[in-house]
C-alpha cells in the first residue's frame, strides 16, 4: 500500500473540508466581505500553484486488473480543485459579474508575480549564496510558457464562469423543485461537475498547444500525447471538488441569505 499517497489524499480532503466550511461561515457571518475573502483564497491558490508547478510529480495508484496506473503531472494539479471550487463559490453567491472581476484580479496578480520573479532573477546574487543557479532554474519561466499559462487561465476561468451562470439559470426551477436533501440534488452536482471538467479540459488543450507546439516547436505526435495525459489528470481532479461544492451549497441552504441579496445578480 502506498502510504505517501494515502497521506496526501487524507490531507487534501481535510484541507478541502476546512476551506469549504470556512468559506461558508465567512459568507454567512460577514456577507459584505465574503467576496473579498473568497477572492483572496482564489489568488492564494493560483500563486501557490505557480510555485509548486515547477515540481513534476508521479502518482502511483498501483496495479488494477493487470494494469499499472502511474500518472505524472505538475504538483500544482493538487490545487486545481481548490481553484475551480472557489470560483464556483463566488459565482454561486455573488454572481457572474463579480466572478469575472475575481478572474481579472487573479490574472493581474499573476502578471505581477511574474514581474517580481523576473526582477529577482536579474538581481545579482550575494557572493556567499550558493543556490542562485538552482533558484533561477526553478523560477525563471520562459516567456512562451508564461504567455500560454495566462491565455489558458483566462479562457478556462471565463468559460467556467459563464457556463456555470448559464447552467444555473437554466436548471434553477428544477433545482428549487427538488424535494430531497441538497446533497442529493442532481442539478447542483451537474453545474459544478460539468463546468469544472469542461473548463479544465479546455485549459489543458490551449496551454499545451501554445506552450509546446507553437512556442516549443514539438512535433504534433508528442503534443497530442501531452494533451491526452493532461486531459486525463485534469478531468479526474476537476471532478474531485464537486462533493465539497455541494457541501458548500448545502450549508448555505440552511441559512437566510437575504442579507447578501444586494450582491447577487438578477437572472
Amino acid at each position: 500500500m502506498n502510504y505517501d499517497l494515502l497521506f496526501i489524499l487524507i490531507f487534501w480532503m481535510a484541507a478541502m473540508t476546512i476551506v469549504t466550511i470556512s468559506s461558508v461561515r465567512i459568507v454567512q457571518k460577514y456577507p459584505a466581505y465574503g467576496f473579498a475573502a473568497l477572492t483572496a483564497f482564489y489568488v492564494a491558490y493560483l500563486l501557490s500553484s505557480q510555485v509548486i508547478a515547477t515540481k513534476l510529480a508521479t502518482f502511483d495508484f498501483g496495479t488494477w486488473f493487470g494494469f499499472s496506473i502511474v500518472l505524472s503531472t505538475p504538483a500544482a494539479a493538487l490545487l486545481y480543485p481548490f481553484i475551480a471550487q472557489v470560483l464556483d463559490m463566488i459565482n454561486e453567491v455573488y454572481g457572474k459579474r463579480r466572478a469575472v472581476a475575481a478572474v481579472l484580479i487573479a490574472l493581474a496578480t499573476q502578471v505581477l508575480f511574474v514581474m517580481f520573479i523576473a526582477m529577482a532573477v536579474k538581481i545579482p546574487a550575494a557572493a556567499f549564496y550558493e543556490l542562485d543557479s538552482e533558484w533561477t532554474a526553478i523560477f525563471a519561466l520562459s516567456v512562451g510558457v508564461t504567455f500560454a499559462s495566462w491565455v489558458s487561465f483566462l479562457a478556462c476561468s471565463l468559460l467556467d464562469t459563464f457556463m456555470f451562470s448559464y447552467i444555473k439559470q437554466k436548471l434553477r426551477p428544477k433545482e428549487l423543485a427538488f424535494k430531497g436533501d441538497t446533497f442529493l440534488n442532481p442539478y447542483i452536482w451537474i453545474r459544478s461537475l460539468v463546468t469544472d471538467v469542461f473548463s479544465l479540459a479546455v485549459d489543458s488543450v490551449i496551454f499545451v498547444i501554445i506552450a509546446f507546439y507553437f512556442v516549443g516547436g514539438m512535433p504534433w505526435e508528442v503534443v497530442s500525447g501531452l494533451i491526452v495525459g493532461q486531459l486525463a489528470v485534469k478531468v479526474i481532479i476537476g471532478a474531485a471538488d464537486t462533493p465539497w461544492f455541494v457541501l458548500y451549497k448545502r450549508i448555505l441552504g440552511k441559512t437566510d441569505l437575504s442579507n447578501v441579496q444586494f450582491v447577487e445578480e438578477k437572472a
